[in-house]
């Protein structure tokens, strides 16, 4: 997966979390990933949610090793209003598991292509009784 780079508190990173960082993030959290997008969606988040979804996406993005990463997250966090980082590790998430839109997320090889892609549903040819 591509990097996304994002403007932020921190000024311009990319972000990235492939399996490894989710891996870690989830470790971390003690949460999947889409459940901490939730969180941060509904307003029930901890401030390690974001944190550390910003952190692993540094990592992973090659933007900060894994010692720096955490403490300019929280040097930053303490410098900003927490509503700066929410929205980006809301980003970096929908990113994770849903990719950028621009086609250059990588398909499965083989087999037959999804119907419901598209927006179509395969036709039925059976009739009712």
């Amino acid at each position: 997966m591509t990097p996304v780079k994002l403007t932020w508190a921190g000024g311009e990173h990319r972000f990235c979390l492939r399996m490894g960082e989710l891996r870690g993030l989830q470790q971390s959290r003690d949460a999947g990933p889409e459940e901490i997008l939730n969180r941060l969606r509904m307003g029930r988040w901890h401030v390690d949610d974001m944190v550390q979804v910003l952190r692993w996406g540094l990592i992973g993005a090659e933007e900060k090793d894994a010692d720096a990463a955490g403490p300019f997250v929280t040097e930053l966090v303490d410098l900003h209003p927490l509503s700066q980082f929410k929205l980006t590790a809301i980003a970096v998430l929908i990113h994770a598991m849903f990719g950028d839109g621009d086609g250059n997320e990588k398909k499965p090889e083989g087999g037959a292509a999804d119907p419901l892609e598209n927006g179509t549903s395969p036709t039925s040819t059976e009739t009712a009784p």
